[in-house]
């Protein structure tokens, strides 16, 4: 085992995860949601990977910007969503994964369908890492 490729392949895949959330960024503002609270949280927990990683620490808590999302109808571009994409999968232990999962099915979002639609283009960079 290549201990330091090991980590600075989860360093790349850290920095995709939270590309990822900064391009859906510009999307939610023209929606009319501004996420100014988990953009402060990301200042907090130094990126959005540890942001979301406190975020789901709290079981059964859906934040603000979930419940916005999900007034907006746009669950897929929560960062719970984001979790649950196979590519993002080893960047949280498996009672974060679960929490995210359960979030979204308890609101009656079609995930398996979301994840199955989301596979089958999957980013280019995944390849690279």
């Amino acid at each position: 085992m290549d201990t330091e490729r090991d980590t600075e392949r989860l360093a790349a895949l850290r920095a995709k995860f939270n590309a990822h959330v900064d391009e859906g960024i510009p999307r939610l503002k023209k929606l009319g949601y501004n996420p100014f609270q988990f953009l402060e949280m990301v200042d907090r927990y130094g990126d959005a990977v540890g942001a979301t990683q406190h975020l789901l620490a709290q079981p059964g808590h859906t934040s603000y910007g979930f419940r916005r999302l999900l007034e907006l109808g746009r669950l897929e571009d929560s960062v719970e969503f984001t979790v649950c994409l196979p590519w993002f999968a080893e960047l949280f232990d498996i009672s974060e994964r679960d929490e995210a999962r359960t979030r979204l099915l308890l609101h009656e979002f079609p995930l398996h369908a979301r994840i199955r639609a989301a596979a089958t283009n999957p980013p280019a960079w995944i390849h690279t890492l």
